[in-house]
């Protein structure tokens, strides 16, 4: 839904673009009055058309907000606002109207006179008002231009069953990811490597049956207050409370990950408080560097160790 944004343009480029096809309009006709009154109404009409359709464009293509799905609205709204993106969309809809407007009014007095001098002082006017009005939103374009790049980087969640992987930074969320579905997740040794929500997909036959799955992986979550995380941090929560049919909490029990596992264990105690009603999967991870005795599912991204029994155990719940 966010691939078919089109590239939004400054007022400038708007005009130049309207100006540009304006002076490639050409009217023949034998009759020299004829020829020169009509030349300049059908490029007056040009320059209007295209500057009324381009803003048309951006209105109709920007995906209604109050129609996405939750997770999108939180999304927007940490990553821009959604009330900076609805006043951006708006004025781009009052320019369109008044553009229309201004050469709806102005059309009319054009088309009766058979004065080119009036003509031209009209065609002028009209260039006038309508490139005012657009320079007036420039800024509600330029706020356009970079909620469409955000945008055009969100990832598509399907409607199917989620897994929602989640844990402090470093712990190896990403590589799970990679494990277990066809992601190529961005994987670095420190924190806050994943800065936005990647997703992937497993699947399998069962009694003829295609199952498939969704993998999310989220950004890394710090043990502090949910009114103190950041907003990458945020993501990760509107995922989880948004997004899982079930939470994979991955730990780290060697604490390579630059995090004490006392750390790691009040974060998920933390999760576990704020998502009452999600099926949890507790994983640890890096078992070919530390084997705890400890009740949680083992594995290791590295040697691929457990990660059978975690995708038998993710199939078992759908």
């Amino acid at each position: 839904m966010f691939r078919k944004i089109p590239i939004v343009l400054t007022a400038e480029e708007i005009l130049q673009k309207a100006f540009k096809k304006t002076d490639k309009v050409q009217i023949i006709d034998r009759n020299a009055l004829y020829r020169k009154k009509k030349t300049i109404i059908a490029k007056t009409e040009s320059f209007s058309n295209t500057v009324v359709s381009t803003l048309e464009q951006y209105v109709k293509n920007f995906p209604s907000i109050d129609n996405l799905p939750t997770f999108y609205q939180e999304l927007i709204d940490i990553k821009i606002s959604i009330d900076k993106l609805k006043k951006a969309l708006g004025a781009v809809d009052w320019a369109r109207k008044t553009c229309q407007m201004i050469y709806s009014k102005q059309s009319r007095s054009l088309k009766k006179s058979g004065k080119i001098e009036f003509l031209l002082i009209k065609q002028q006017e009209i260039f006038g008002r309508i490139s005012s009005v657009v320079r007036q939103i420039d800024k509600e374009l330029i706020n356009l231009i970079e909620a469409q790049k955000i945008l055009k980087k969100f990832p598509e969640i399907l409607d199917i069953p989620t897994v929602v992987i989640g844990g402090y930074p470093n712990v190896g969320k990403s590589s799970l990811l990679k494990c277990l579905s066809s992601a190529k997740p961005k994987i670095a040794q420190y924190p806050f490597t994943t800065t936005e929500i990647s997703v992937g997909h497993i699947e399998r036959k069962e009694r003829h049956i295609l199952k498939r799955i969704q993998i999310i992986d989220t950004p890394g979550l710090l043990d502090r207050p949910i009114s103190e995380k950041n907003d990458i941090e945020k993501q990760a929560i509107a995922a989880l409370k948004h997004l899982a049919d079930i939470i994979i909490f991955l730990i780290d029990p060697t604490e390579t990950c630059g995090y004490r596992l006392e750390e790691q264990m009040n974060l998920l105690s933390q999760i576990k408080d704020m998502f009452t009603d999600s099926i949890f999967i507790i994983v640890e991870n890096k078992a070919d560097l530390k084997n705890n005795d400890s009740k949680y599912l083992k594995i290791s991204c590295d040697t691929f160790e457990g990660v059978d029994k975690l995708i038998e155990k993710i199939f078992s719940f759908f």
